[in-house]
């Protein structure tokens, strides 16, 4: 039997909330996750915020840089829903107060009981660490953060630095280093992809439309020590498969995939 795979809600539950706000982690929340993952960006007064995008542009026409804006500017503004969402806003059912950006020490708060995954974005990278380990240190959460967090960064100086200010952090691998992996065990020589003890790999459904998610592949990660995390699978019989043949996590922006009711 296949072991139960963490399921991670992408950004939160975004087929009826702006993604990586309260609604939306609530959402998901209520339909059985247990973990939470979003970005982090720092204000240009030194406070954490949950934003994907460098500027919020997408989501509130505004191009201003996230990191160029106090958090009072941030909070002022109402967000919406992409246009490419699938769900349909525009007779207004989605309430304002549930278009706000979140700070992370209010998610740090509201969903604390939940798993995280904290992706740190670059552009101001190495500050943001420093911001977020401050506020671990002054919140007593630096162990919540190294047992119950997973990281993943965009640069090896980030990585080395996470590492440094969180000892014992769980890391997801970087993109790079999930290609070559994930091609090394793709072709049969998974001893040249570099896979790291202790870090998590992403595999994409398919790569040059061959399939990724099967066991074979899978066990190339676990025999050296390492798991795989399914990213973004389609809903369906894609992200069913991830579970079949052993996926540690699956990242989706869909709810959870059983036949046994949700697993927590």
């Amino acid at each position: 039997m296949p072991r139960k795979p963490l399921w991670i809600s992408h950004r939160g539950y975004t087929k009826q909330a702006v993604e990586n706000t309260r609604a939306a982690f609530q959402a998901a929340v209520d339909r059985g996750f247990s973990a939470l993952e979003t970005d982090l960006r720092l204000t240009r007064d030194g406070r954490l915020v949950l934003v994907h995008d460098p500027d919020l542009t997408a989501l509130a026409g505004d191009r201003r840089r996230v990191q160029d804006m106090t958090a009072a500017e941030l909070a002022g503004l109402t967000l919406r829903l992409p246009e490419n969402t699938p769900f349909d806003d525009r007779a207004g059912a989605v309430a304002e107060a549930d278009r706000k950006v979140m700070f992370f020490d209010d998610f740090a708060a509201e969903f604390a009981q939940c798993r995280w995954t904290l992706d740190i974005k670059p552009e101001a990278g190495e500050a943001t660490l420093r911001a977020l380990a401050r506020w671990a240190d002054a919140e007593a959460m630096t162990y919540k953060i190294i047992a119950d967090a997973k990281m993943l960064t965009w640069h090896p100086d980030h990585e080395a630095l996470a590492r440094k200010l969180f000892p014992g952090l769980q890391l997801y691998a970087r993109q790079p280093e999930c290609w070559r992996a994930g091609l090394a065990a793709l072709i049969g020589f998974p001893g040249c992809g570099g896979i790291e003890v202790g870090k998590t790999y992403a595999l994409t459904p398919r790569v040059f439309g061959l399939s990724l998610f099967r066991p074979e592949i899978v066990r190339c990660f676990h025999q050296r020590g390492a798991s795989v995390i399914a990213f973004l699978p389609p809903a369906g019989l894609v992200a069913q498969r991830a579970v079949a043949v052993g996926f540690d996590e699956i990242l989706t922006n869909h709810e959870i995939e059983t036949s046994g009711g949700p697993i927590r």
